[in-house]
């Protein structure tokens, strides 16, 4: 008899697929649906993963943009990172990085254990702190601080966040709503 794996561990923050958030953003109501998955996310889109020969890094596939965009679009895979804290966690901060111990969690080798973390200003927005990464984060294309170094970079819906080589788009929970909507057009 063929025995399955036992299950893993989930993650402090699961890693959801666009697609499966469709029906949610279509029968719950905000207030449900940014409770059930938060109320910020960060868009990763690529064509797909691949586990690289070292065990600690995950190759994103970028899109050749050679291609015509009905080739390529073809193939996108859009993944959703909630940008929330672990239920067991102590602080309030929400730390970003390679390793599980974070509440989000990318695994690429340009990506440090602990890359970077959010915390939320007065006016209950997001900003966002490098946190002494070696690869270094920008948003837009600017450079973030690390807490000695400077003010935090206050982050909107449809910012480009770059954490190491991986690049993704900040969303608050509207948009991604909004977003999901479409995405099924």
């Amino acid at each position: 008899m063929e025995m399955k794996p036992e299950p893993t561990a989930k993650k402090a923050t699961s890693e959801l697929r666009i697609e499966d958030l469709r029906s949610d953003a279509a029968q719950l109501s905000a207030e449900d649906f940014e409770r059930q998955h938060g109320n910020a996310f960060l868009l990763l889109s690529s064509t797909g993963f691949r586990q690289s020969k070292s065990a600690t890094s995950t190759e994103v596939l970028l899109l050749d943009l050679d291609e015509e965009v009905g080739e390529r679009t073809a193939g996108v895979s859009v993944r959703v990172l909630p940008i929330r804290a672990a239920k067991n966690s102590l602080t309030h901060l929400v730390t970003i990085g390679r390793t599980s111990k974070n509440d989000v969690t990318i695994s690429d080798i340009s990506v440090s254990r602990f890359h970077a973390f959010f915390k939320r200003n007065p006016a209950g927005g997001f900003q966002l702190y490098d946190a002494g990464s070696t690869n270094g984060t920008t948003v837009n294309g600017a450079s973030v601080s690390t807490r000695e170094a400077g003010p935090p970079t206050n982050l909107a819906s449809g910012d480009n966040i770059r954490f190491g080589q991986v690049d993704v788009t900040f969303l608050e929970v509207d948009a991604l709503r909004a977003y999901v909507a479409k995405f099924g057009d």
